[in-house]
């Protein structure tokens, strides 16, 4: 559902739906694919490799929040930030606060990677301020100061590479049996809170704010790289996706140079590359990697090549539009209908799985 709200996005995009309710889909878009997949798909991983498995409480609150993200995709489309998608999203907020304190106290262990899956859990506190903080600035007019736009940031930032990422390391770790200490702990800690000075980027210019963000990415790529000896004997898809991890913190480490920064901030395109490079390239393979079995090798050559070639239309958009002759909407329209057939295949071909 959320990759096909993405691409009547793309579609809409085009021109080609007139009166379009972008923002309101948009915001659909984002939650069902943020709260509604990468969020479950991570927690439910966690709680699988972790825990000796969900209680009945627990699943019950994991299911009412199911029902809040239903609610959301609705109410989002039909009035966008209002009454019933601010109050569900409250709630979904608020259950999983619940949720989250009964997984913290149902951790096997207490040391090495569980260490990972409790700073998740803190990060998925830390980033909760950033939505808190949106009342006040409304109530005080200023929904179109620079803090405003940096409390969506500071959540997004902190749910993508606080709580995800470290959930994902943990767990990726967890398959090649890597021993983790505090000295590596606390350094991804403080890398993933010196990272957000990206965000501020978009609103500050400072010296300052690119020599922490350049601080963050260097120590998050330092302690990532200690770990390579431990991938010499995994499996290759593990292999790969350590590989796509550490590119993921080069990146990063790109954006701290000023020249790459301000590319960034001034083309939405190469934001939008970012975001679904992280989702489209890093977390969805890793949950596929994880619960689909024995997938179709040519299936990963073709979803490969349409997120390749989305990203590809986003960083260079006139230079692939007049290889090709198409226009860049249909381009992008055209590359995640691929994606969407992809996501489609491989997910309905998981809920109807009997096994």
């Amino acid at each position: 559902m959320g990759a096909l709200i993405g691409l009547v996005l793309r579609y809409a995009y085009t021109g080609a739906i007139s009166n379009f309710p972008f923002k309101n889909v948009l915001h659909a878009h984002s939650h069902i694919m943020l709260l509604g997949f990468l969020f479950n798909g991570l927690l439910l991983l966690v709680w699988a490799n972790f825990t000796k498995g969900f209680d009945k409480l627990s699943y019950r609150i994991y299911i009412a929040m199911q029902l809040c993200v239903a609610v959301m995709l609705v109410a989002f489309i039909l009035q966008g930030y209002a009454l019933y998608s601010i109050l569900f999203s409250t709630m979904h907020l608020w259950l999983s606060y619940v949720l989250l304190i009964r997984l913290w106290k149902r951790l096997e262990l207490k040391k090495g990677l569980h260490q990972l899956v409790k700073l998740g859990i803190i990060f998925h506190f830390i980033s909760s301020l950033g939505p808190y903080m949106l009342g006040p600035l409304m109530v005080l007019e200023l929904q179109e100061s620079p803090w405003y736009q940096q409390a969506i940031f500071f959540y997004l930032h902190f749910q993508f590479f606080g709580v995800f990422f470290v959930w994902m390391l943990a767990v990726l770790l967890k398959k090649v049996s890597t021993i983790i200490t505090s000295k590596q702990t606390l350094p991804i800690a403080i890398s993933l809170v010196l990272l957000f000075a990206h965000s501020l980027d978009y609103s500050f210019n400072h010296w300052s704010i690119q020599f922490f963000g350049g601080l963050g990415s260097l120590l998050l790529f330092t302690v990532l790289l200690s770990f390579k000896n431990d991938f010499q004997k995994a499996k290759k898809q593990d292999k790969y996706m350590y590989a796509i991890i550490l590119l993921i913190g080069l990146i990063n480490v790109a954006g701290s140079i000023p020249i790459v920064a301000n590319l960034v901030i001034g083309n939405r395109f190469i934001l939008v590359a970012w975001l679904h490079l992280l989702f489209l390239g890093m977390y969805i393979p890793f949950l596929w990697m994880n619960v689909v079995k024995n997938m179709n090798l040519l299936l990963w050559y073709v979803y490969g090549f349409v997120v390749l070639f989305s990203e590809a239309i986003l960083v260079f958009p006139a230079q692939v539009s007049q290889w090709l002759s198409i226009s860049v909407l249909w381009l992008l329209f055209l590359a995640y209908f691929g994606v969407t057939l992809c996501i489609a295949y491989v997910h309905i071909k998981l809920l109807f799985d009997k096994k």
